[in-house]
């Protein structure tokens, strides 16, 4: 997979106001947003764009939100992509998803707490 934007995040959820907050503070801090709204799509997006990293819900209407991580890490092209879980819960991560993402927050959370972990995480992905 080419390089990662980091100046492209994906948001892979269906609230449409936590999309909405989302989107606009991430063009607030010049960052495009690429909003998923299902799951089944994820890795082909992933693939097709090349975020910097992805930002998602684990509770998606069409798929279980471990099994798109999953997926994603276990894709060769994708898995270098940083993941960050934002959810309603959180508490669902098993130890061995858990592992595969960079960090994890409960919803509601402080935007600019999740921006330092995707800034981190989009940083560390580009030095790997």
């Amino acid at each position: 997979m080419a390089d990662l934007n980091p100046k492209k995040v994906m948001v892979i959820d269906n609230d449409s106001d936590t999309l909405d907050s989302l989107e606009r503070n991430l063009r607030e801090r010049g960052v495009q947003p690429v909003i998923v709204r299902r799951g089944a799509q994820a890795v082909k997006r992933v693939k097709d764009e090349k975020p910097g990293a992805v930002v998602m819900e684990l509770s998606l209407p069409d798929q279980d939100g471990r099994a798109v991580i999953k997926e994603i890490k276990d894709d060769w092209d994708a898995k270098k992509v940083p993941i960050l879980v934002l959810s309603n819960y959180p508490n669902r991560l098993d130890y061995a998803t858990r592992e595969k993402v960079e960090a994890v927050f409960g919803k509601p959370t402080a935007f600019e707490d999740l921006y330092g972990e995707l800034q981190r995480a989009i940083e560390k992905a580009q030095k790997s």
